[in-house]
């Protein structure tokens, strides 16, 4: 056990060390892009032949069932925030987002119902890559990965990161990588449900979609800098729906 705590330092002190190196631009930079349009086509395969029909049967579920699941997903989510405002100094977000966790924990039967929004604690928004931003950190280059889809090399680390901290994988650390996998698999049906008719007509009227997904990505990831939109992080959460697997 010890062994694994000192790995983790050790990965989290190289992460930093290589998140110091990275080259800043006024415009994320595409140097893969070759590789990237591979790997895009890949994943749209993936998503047209498996994920979108599992998404569209997934969509078939009551409304209140469907929306019980996404609000117990988002409430899983909600340490990591709390602990990535903490690291950016943000107090007042933290103690929203701690007391969300604790209300939808207990009165909102572990997350089902959002009790604490009706309380006017809102969802807020956030994640590692957003606290290294804040440190200072440089966005890097754009890339695509495999079942994963659009990142920037910050949002990569940042995502690593929330998954190292996340303390749903420490739990769940001894059961089937089918118990371990299923918040992640769940968030990721749910997203890909709520986005299915943007994400197919984007496909369907885009001259280049390859192109058109990275700078709505990009425009998201701008935009969650500054202002904690429901309609942009929709979208932006069916490009974080895989940010807690773990490997």
């Amino acid at each position: 056990m010890k062994r694994n705590k000192y790995s983790f330092v050790k990965f989290f002190l190289l992460l930093l060390f290589l998140s110091a190196n990275f080259h800043s631009n006024a415009e994320t930079q595409d140097p893969f892009e070759q590789t990237n349009r591979a790997v895009h086509e890949f994943n749209d395969k993936v998503d047209q032949f498996i994920l979108r029909p599992v998404s569209v049967s997934y969509g078939y579920l009551p409304n209140p069932l469907e929306r019980g699941i996404s609000n117990a997903l988002r409430n899983i989510g909600e340490p990591i925030n709390f602990t990535n405002y903490i690291f950016q100094g943000d107090i007042e977000s933290s103690l929203n987002t701690l007391g969300r966790f604790v209300i939808n924990s207990t009165i909102g039967l572990f997350g089902l119902f959002d009790v604490a929004d009706k309380m006017g604690l809102k969802k807020n928004y956030t994640d590692f890559g957003y606290t290294l931003e804040i440190w200072g950190v440089p966005e890097g280059d754009f890339l695509v990965l495999p079942f994963i889809g659009p990142r920037t090399t910050r949002h990569l680390v940042g995502n690593v990161l929330d998954l190292i901290t996340n303390p749903l994988n420490y739990y769940l650390q001894d059961e089937y990588i089918v118990v371990r996998s299923s918040p992640t698999l769940l968030y990721a049906l749910s997203s890909r449900s709520s986005n299915m008719d943007t994400i197919d007509n984007l496909r369907e009227t885009s001259i280049d979609y390859y192109s058109s997904l990275k700078s709505i990505y990009t425009q998201n990831r701008k935009s969650f800098s500054i202002i904690a939109d429901d309609d942009i992080n929709e979208m932006g959460d069916f490009f974080d729906s895989f940010n807690e697997i773990d490997n």
